[in-house]
């Protein structure tokens, strides 16, 4: 005796694509695009993470481009992919990919100048808050990829706990900071890779849409 059962055609049925588990879902795990910090041209305006979310780029001033970096720059991913979380960062629940790599060794340095360059914000003075000067060799060891991410991270970190101090040009207020519920938060940032422009350090900022 059979049972009187709906018919359900297959070609009714919704497949998640792209959902974990997933033929596309693995062969976009494995196969990351390349590093858009680690190609020496312009970075792109926006860019996709492994989770499908998209992120936009802080913007620069056009000779804060890496074309124009004095150096190759240092770039952050994880698991092949481009980008760290602020957050993550500052909590300690990720390492970056080749996380003891001394990325800074080669150059002799004991210190580097890192300027945020974040839009809107006029802070260039005697103490700038973007502006910090980075031992680079703390304790005789030269500084790791993965603690320069948290160097870098930090002072965002700082400059955002204090943004109420200072005011955004109404040009650029779709990137005004904020330690609250409204504007960019730390939460929402990611870090892509830094780059070296004659005498300073620039990081390359996106935020989650």
């Amino acid at each position: 005796m059979f049972l009187d059962m709906d018919y359900i055609s297959p070609c009714h049925l919704v497949f998640h694509t792209m959902a974990p588990g997933s033929y596309l879902y693995h062969a976009r795990t494995v196969n990351p695009p390349r590093h858009p910090g680690a190609m020496h041209a312009p970075m792109p305006q926006y860019f996709t993470l492994l989770d499908q979310r998209r992120i936009e780029r802080v913007p620069r001033p056009l000779h804060l481009s890496p074309p124009h970096e004095s150096i190759p720059g240092i770039t952050f991913s994880v698991n092949g992919w481009a980008g760290v979380r602020v957050k993550d960062i500052l909590k300690d629940t990720v390492f970056v990919d080749a996380a003891n790599d001394m990325v800074l060794e080669h150059h002799g340095w004991r210190s580097i100048v890192v300027h945020l360059e974040w839009p809107g914000y006029d802070t260039r003075n005697v103490d700038d808050p973007m502006t910090s000067r980075i031992d680079v060799r703390p304790g005789g060891e030269d500084i790791t990829r993965q603690n320069l991410a948290r160097e870098i991270c930090s002072l965002l970190f700082t400059f955002c706990k204090n943004i109420s101090k200072y005011t955004i040009s109404p040009e650029c207020e779709k990137w005004a900071l904020t330690a609250g519920p409204e504007g960019i938060r730390v939460t929402d940032i990611v870090l892509l890779s830094i780059h070296y422009y004659r005498n300073f350090w620039v990081p390359e900022f996106y935020v989650i849409e």
